[in-house]
């Protein structure tokens, strides 16, 4: 280890009343979800539209493309989707249970939007499509989503010529359709409008027109389409007719695709940095923490194919830097991949007989027969204690360490999977070797200065790292002034910050006052008390510092030593305990160490441990950082000397011109 709904309000009733009439009276037939499907058809699926289902949207058609629900719903959702999009797959199976929820008032319409860094999925719309000729495009299309993984180990076109047959369909009418070149013409069609409506990435939806993007829960599909058949229902009211709803409505919601240049503008940074901690339960590999220059956390799913390729290139990369290069292993199961969560019980379980990375390498080995007999053989393979096994395996704590992982990924914004963090550098992927060999390499010269410079190992030294890359990304980050929110202020006014509760060091009268806004986690903090000691030195009853806790939230330990601090001032203790705080920084993860350091400050115990248990405390940590968000603290250290900003550890020197010019 490393550290060892409901229905429509009205609107189904109404459509059901309309269509009533208009059958009684013109003696036409419209189809609902409830018709009987055509023969080989999904149940409730609809076959391509005719002229009787309404007038099509000239900026969002429907066209003859594969449809889900009654061609007269009040609501249309026109989906994008790669067939090897793993979002994608998530996204199909929340808008099957929202037209299965909502019957008569949903309709789904399938459009193709193959992305080009997944090689297979062209040939996987194909296949679909191919589907969609013998009324099985809805059971093809989940039949491909729930086996993504065999996509990259064999032909995809014999692949759905194996789910033909399952389905009963035509096998070599399958494959004769399939290898029509009208076919790829739909796809090529379906692509370009896409990319006419701003279409980038997938999934991405029209909601009658309004656009959402990615796999959404079905809570906000819920509250779209319910807001949608309000709007439906004023437009009936106002005289719109039944067959120009889906038009009119794509016209009120969708006005025009944003330009090409806009979109690039808007587009986050390509390089992310985020610090997420090393914890007890967390697996490592490669170097040893206090060897380590460049850790970098793997957050994986053990059923994704593209997980499976990562793994092989960071194996390589710890081959080629045993002394240099620490990995850390972050589960993060995806959701529609359901024996990924079991999988990572399964090696925490392992692991916990020394065997983690042995099960590792046999679930990549294993992923297209996963399940828990398949984890027991695995078990039996590698000589573990079966009993043991088993009951670690369903142990609660077993989850929760997945859990946390996992909650570790998604503070740093990983998605999807593989994601990687090294020293904090955010990368997307299961990019080849070279990409990390090009990050490792910056990583160690960076690494080894501030490890020579400031005598840093271990977590300490990580931590480091990533601050340090933190503000090297943010400074070389790609220029969107029109985007970026404007600088805070160099100076801010003079009742911004009050005292309050908060703790000071030197006289309420001195001519100077500096706000300190520090994580006691955090290592340029510990850096920035040290140059106030030296201000204190130098200046005496003329400088006054007030100190502020601003924890920070990927450092674990930040929080409580702030309470801690807080709780050792109730006894007169602040100040020493500031002190011992930063000076054992690197102890942080020792079980006992506030209490240990309440206990050499010769502090109450009793009284202690109950004031850093005080909701109070917690509160005053919580509003103290909340009044730095305030006047834009956004990281730590940061200060202000009578008002003016000075942003991290500078040198003592910026201080003493400051306060020089103060005086």
């Amino acid at each position: 280890m490393a550290g060892h709904s409901q229905q429509s309000n009205g609107v189904g009733a109404l459509m059901l009343i309309a269509v009533a009439v208009i059958c009684l009276g013109i003696g036409f037939f419209i189809g609902t979800k409830n018709t009987t499907p055509t023969a080989g058809s999904a149940p409730g699926a609809a076959v391509a539209p005719s002229a009787q289902a309404g007038k099509d949207s000239t900026k969002i058609p429907v066209g003859d493309s594969p449809t889900y629900g009654p061609a007269n719903a009040p609501v249309t959702i026109v989906e994008f989707t790669s067939m090897q999009c793993p979002f994608c797959g998530r996204a199909a199976g929340t808008l099957k249970e929202l037209a299965d929820k909502y019957p008569n008032d949903v309709r789904l319409v399938f459009k193709n939007f193959p992305l080009s860094f997944q090689a297979q999925a062209k040939d996987a719309s194909r296949v679909v499509m191919a589907a969609e000729r013998q009324g099985k495009f809805w059971e093809m299309k989940e039949k491909m989503f729930a086996d993504l993984q065999a996509y990259r180990s064999g032909d995809v076109k014999d692949l759905g010529a194996k789910y033909a047959a399952e389905l009963g369909m035509d096998v070599e009418k399958f494959k004769a359709d399939y290898d029509d070149p009208a076919i790829v013409a739909t796809i090529d069609a379906d692509q370009k409008l896409g990319e006419s409506l701003g279409v980038r990435g997938t999934p991405h939806f029209f909601v009658n027109g309004e656009v959402v993007n990615g796999a959404q829960p079905l809570a906000r599909f819920e509250e779209i389409v319910k807001k949608q058949l309000g709007e439906v229902e004023e437009l009936l009211a106002a005289g719109t007719s039944r067959d120009g709803i889906y038009a009119a409505m794509v016209d009120k919601n969708f006005k025009s695709a944003p330009a090409p240049q806009q979109a690039e503008r808007k587009a986050e940074p390509a390089t992310e940095v985020h610090m997420v901690p090393v914890r007890d339960a967390d697996y490592a590999k490669g170097a040893s923490a206090d060897q380590a220059l460049v850790t970098i956390m793997e957050f994986s799913s053990f059923q994704c194919p593209f997980c499976a390729r990562g793994s092989e290139t960071i194996k390589q990369l710890v081959e080629k830097y045993p002394n240099q290069v620490r990995v850390v292993f972050k589960h993060f199961p995806l959701g529609f991949q359901q024996q990924s969560e079991p999988a990572s019980r399964a090696s925490v379980a392992a692991g916990n007989q020394g065997k983690f990375w042995e099960m590792y390498q046999l679930l990549y080995d294993n992923q297209r027969s996963l399940g828990e007999a398949k984890f027991e053989e695995l078990a039996g393979q590698l000589g573990l204690n079966m009993d043991k096994f088993k009951a670690d395996y369903a142990a609660p704590a077993t989850a929760e360490i997945v859990k946390q992982a996992q909650r570790d990924g998604q503070s740093a914004g990983i998605r999807g999977t593989p994601g990687f963090l090294v020293n904090g550098i955010k990368v997307v992927g299961a990019q080849p070797l070279a990409v990390f060999e090009d990050h490792v390499k910056k990583q160690i010269e960076i690494a080894e200065k501030i490890k020579s410079d400031r005598n840093l190992s271990g977590e300490a030294l990580y931590e480091a790292v990533v601050e340090y890359n933190k503000e090297n990304v943010a400074e070389a980050a790609p220029a969107a002034a029109p985007e970026r929110p404007a600088a805070p202020a160099p100076k801010i006014a003079d009742d911004a910050l009050s005292v309050g509760n908060s703790y000071t060091m030197g006289p309420a009268n001195a001519p100077v006052t500096i706000y300190e806004f520090s994580s006691f986690q955090c290592p340029f903090c510990a850096r920035g008390a040290e140059t106030l000691d030296r201000v204190k030195e130098e200046y005496g009853d003329k400088v006054r510092v007030v100190y502020k806790n601003f924890p920070l939230p990927f450092q674990a330990q930040s929080e409580p030593a702030a309470r801690a601090a807080l709780a050792a001032g109730k006894q007169g203790k602040f100040w020493e305990m500031y002190h011992l705080l930063y000076e054992n920084q690197r102890s942080f993860r020792e079980d006992g160490l506030w209490e240990r350091l309440a206990g050499e400050l010769g502090l109450n115990m009793d009284k202690f441990k109950a004031d850093f248990d005080d909701p109070a405390i917690a509160q005053q940590v919580k509003d103290e950082a909340e009044e730095g968000r305030s006047v834009g603290v956004t990281g730590t250290p940061a200060f202000f000397v009578n008002g003016t900003r000075v942003v991290g550890a500078q040198p003592f020197e910026k201080f003493k011109e400051l306060i020089d010019a103060e005086l």
